[in-house]
């Protein structure tokens, strides 16, 4: 790894593009999302893994949405390595990167050039682009790769010893030229001293009134100063983005990435390619995932749990030796062995303890279940505080809303309560505590009490054969 003391970095992100084949008004190109971040922040957090001393975003097109965004998504550490470049109009790449030079003035190291559609490329990649680019002493080092079909590609032209001399767009190649299979990427590695002095001697006199960064290339090589290449083996990598088409292609790509990562550091994948996994999502060796699950946002899993088939989890943290199936987690945190599901609903600030129980058709919203506690049927709790060893039977309901305020149901510790029972909170069972099936309870049950709350039954003798017509 090249040290940065002794090799001081920069890297400048290309995302001022309005992007008018995304087809979208109001989104910039760059804040699309695809397997839970959007392309910049892909972009941004494989720049900080090089560590540079600066991030330089140029943004055009909708600049403060997407400064509001990185701000909001960004780590402090992150945000500290970032300084904004605006370019107001979009003339072209040269242009763009000749807005660096107020942030860069006297700046003494060197600057990668990466595009802001580029989601799949590695920092080892860039690592690579580094080491070739110091090893070499260029002035310049671009990354290139080899395509089967180059069709529309600048092709990379080298003289009989193999060394740079330029880029030829895909429309002016002699028929010889349009062989050449190795391309430019349109990622950059210059040492800063040299494009500092080149880029305001770039020019525009061209069919479409652009400046383009490709000319400083040729100037360096004309100066007779070095250029290097580096070509990567995965094209896959520089995929860019300019469709909702190629959004979904490279999103493909990018979850097999994920799934190909956990496979490898010990996760079992069951029916891998139906499994959507967020590259924000954290998997711990030893857990399972089961054919047909979605796992987004910031979701963390523990050891040894088994998660599906048919689960979607988001945002929440699962503790270790859990399983859910068919159920939906959002925004919960679980124990260790939990168990949830079938078809269960584990709403926002929900807790579920040690060893706790939720079965099918129950639904949970912003409620602390206890070590040991269980509700296995057909049931509705929310916004309630239920104690240790507790158990809710089949078609228990807290009525929290009175259709103004949300109020507390609170359990204390081995109460149970009987199958169909009603809860209007806000209301409290005291320590072992019973509830009788049946019950619509409104006031406090006392510790060690039984609480009952029934219309009293009346049988009507011979009712059916009065009431009921004869056949």
């Amino acid at each position: 790894m090249i040290k940065q003391d002794e090799f001081p970095l920069a890297i400048a992100i290309m995302a001022a593009g309005k992007g008018t084949r995304m087809k979208s008004e109001t989104l910039p190109k760059v804040m699309h999302t695809l397997a839970g971040r959007s392309m910049i922040m892909h972009v941004l957090h494989t720049a900080m893994e090089l560590t540079p001393s600066l991030i330089l975003p140029i943004v055009g097109h909708h600049r403060d949405k997407v400064k509001a965004h990185v701000a909001e998504q960004s780590s402090s550490e992150m945000l500290e390595r970032l300084s904004w470049v605006e370019q107001v109009q979009q003339l072209g790449t040269g242009h763009a990167v000749q807005q660096l030079m107020p942030e860069l003035n006297g700046f003494g190291g060197h600057v990668i050039i990466v595009n802001g559609d580029v989601p799949l490329l590695s920092a080892k990649t860039l690592q690579e682009l580094l080491r070739q680019h110091a090893e070499g002493f260029h002035a310049a080092t671009l990354l290139t790769t080899r395509l089967k079909d180059p069709t529309g590609y600048g092709r990379i032209m080298k003289n009989n010893a193999g060394y740079f001399i330029g880029i030829r767009e895909d429309k002016d190649c002699e028929p010889a030229e349009l062989k050449i299979d190795e391309v430019n990427t349109g990622i950059y590695l210059f040492d800063w001293k040299f494009l500092e002095e080149i880029l305001p001697q770039l020019k525009n006199d061209n069919a479409k009134g652009e400046f383009y960064l490709t000319d400083a290339l040729g100037m360096l090589v004309t100066r007779k100063l070095s250029v290097g290449v580096h070509c990567m083996e995965d094209s896959h990598e520089v995929l860019g983005i300019n469709s909702r088409l190629d959004l979904a292609h490279v999103e493909d790509f990018l979850y097999q990435q994920i799934r190909d990562h956990w496979l490898d550091q010990g996760v079992t994948l069951r029916n891998p390619t139906s499994i959507v996994i967020d590259s924000t999502v954290e998997l711990s060796s030893d857990c399972e995932i089961l054919s047909g699950c979605v796992l987004q946002g910031k979701t963390q899993i523990g050891k040894g749990s088994v998660i599906g088939p048919n689960t979607h989890i988001i945002d929440s943290q699962v503790g270790e030796h859990c399983q859910i199936s068919h159920s939906v987690v959002n925004q919960a945190q679980l124990a260790d062995q939990v168990s949830v599901g079938p078809f269960a609903h584990i709403r926002p600030q929900s807790q579920l303890d040690t060893g706790s129980k939720i079965g099918n058709f129950v639904e949970l919203k912003k409620t602390h279940l206890g070590a040991g506690s269980k509700a296995s049927h057909l049931s509705y709790i929310g916004d309630a505080e239920i104690g240790q060893n507790c158990n809710i039977g089949a078609g228990t309901i807290t009525c929290n809303y009175d259709g103004v305020h949300k109020h507390l149901t609170t359990l204390a510790d081995d109460v149970f309560v009987g199958s169909n029972s009603t809860l209007v909170a806000p209301i409290e069972i005291g320590k072992s505590g019973y509830i009788a099936a049946g019950s619509v309870i409104t006031e406090a049950v006392p510790a060690g009490a039984l609480g009952i709350g029934r219309g009293r039954q009346s049988n009507k003798a011979g009712w059916v054969a009065r009431k009921r017509p004869q056949k």
